[in-house]
């Protein structure tokens, strides 16, 4: 009698066990189950899951070990600016009796201070130092260059280091423009970059001060937010890298201390020779490296250059070769110039798309005498 009853109780405990499980299961549950149709796993998480993260933005990025975005500054900062007295190359404000010289000359502007303290960053001033420690390491002396950082960059400070630069770099000289910092977007086609004491310098003021420029080969490098828009920038000769495209936030990652376009193009590619031979090589490395252990972070870059260009002085001698990266699936480029056209690419650059704040004309938002090449380079003309 007893072995009988054993199936059957068997059976009800089952039974039971079904019935409080299916009870937990919320219409709320199976609404998200249902949203998200048959054979797709979202339906499984947000059943799971009684309080789902909202979805975002199907083109943001997904998020990455150490990873934070760079939020942008606000309109008016909440405190007092702490500055500082300008670098002494610049205390007498006055450059018309420099003579021009040949070689590299480079202005390096880093700020992670900023008004207030709810908006400083933490990895600008290291973006600068390794900008001023790469170009030491090729042989550029200590005079040719200056680095303004934290409170001594005052909007007039920058202004005023761009027009140091104009006056000292000579027709065949190389000239080096580096920020990095806040940039605020003011409209669809303008940025400002927002100086330690929050004023601002639009990209069409910085223009105009790098306008004169008699340097017929020069790298502006901006790591910052909508760096991709400071296309006003641009020249003959010129070559822009920037951290994020026009439209699009920048991203910094704790375990680096820096942004990711300079851990990669500067520290990894050019300070340990990794892809030392020019800029074209360096920001390849770096897109190649960073698409493929942080995709969605890459950087962009315009090449209004008519070939490879190179920050080392002559006097310095030709680079040295690349060396091997740190695993197998990261080999240094070889060099080979400014990339050749590629009528079939039409991306304005891995590191986000959508369109191009800076410049005028021209699709994605590039200026129009720009054109495509390969995956996150634009050569203009």
């Amino acid at each position: 009698m007893r072995g009988r009853w054993v199936p059957a109780v068997a059976l009800a405990l089952v039974v039971l066990v079904a019935l409080v499980i299916i009870s937990r299961v919320t219409p709320e549950h199976a609404a998200a189950a249902r949203r998200s149709g048959p054979g797709s796993t979202d339906g499984a998480r947000s059943a799971l899951n009684p309080d789902p993260a909202p979805l975002g933005d199907d083109s943001a990025p997904p998020p990455l070990p150490g990873d934070s975005v760079i939020a942008p500054p606000p309109d008016q900062f909440d405190g007092p600016a702490a500055t500082a007295a300008p670098p002494a190359a610049l205390a007498r404000g006055r450059f018309g009796n420099v003579v021009p010289s040949g070689g590299t000359w480079a202005v390096m502007i880093g700020i992670n201070n900023y008004p207030g303290s709810g908006h400083d960053l933490r990895s600008a001033v290291a973006d600068a130092a390794d900008v001023n420690e790469a170009l030491s390491r090729m042989g550029v002396p200590g005079d040719h260059r200056l680095l303004v950082t934290d409170g001594q960059a005052k909007a007039s400070t920058v202004r005023l280091a761009a027009d140091w630069l104009v006056a000292h770099a000579a027709p065949d000289a190389v000239a080096v423009f580096f920020y990095a910092g806040h940039v605020r977007k003011l409209s669809g086609t303008t940025e400002a970059v927002i100086a330690a004491d929050g004023g601002t310098v639009t990209d069409a003021d910085l223009a105009a001060h790098l306008r004169p420029l008699r340097a017929t080969r020069s790298w502006i490098g901006i790591a910052a937010c909508y760096g991709g828009g400071f296309t006003e920038l641009l020249g003959p000769g010129r070559v822009l890298s920037a951290a994020a495209p026009a439209d699009k936030l920048a991203y910094e990652n704790a375990a680096f201390g820096r942004s990711y376009m300079v851990q990669f193009m500067v520290r990894e590619a050019m300070i340990d020779e990794r892809a030392p031979a020019s800029v074209q090589d360096a920001f390849a490395y770096a897109r190649d490296a960073i698409a493929h252990d942080y995709p969605g972070r890459e950087p962009v870059q315009f090449d209004n250059g008519s070939g490879a260009l190179t920050l080392r002085p002559p006097a310095a001698g030709p680079p040295p070769p690349a060396r091997p990266g740190p695993t197998s699936s990261r080999s240094a480029p070889q060099s080979s110039g400014s990339p050749q056209p590629n009528s079939g690419s039409s991306s304005s650059g891995a590191g986000g798309g959508g369109t191009s704040g800076g410049g005028s004309g021209g699709t994605s938002g590039q200026p129009a005498n720009c054109q495509n090449v390969t995956l996150g380079v634009i050569r203009c003309s």
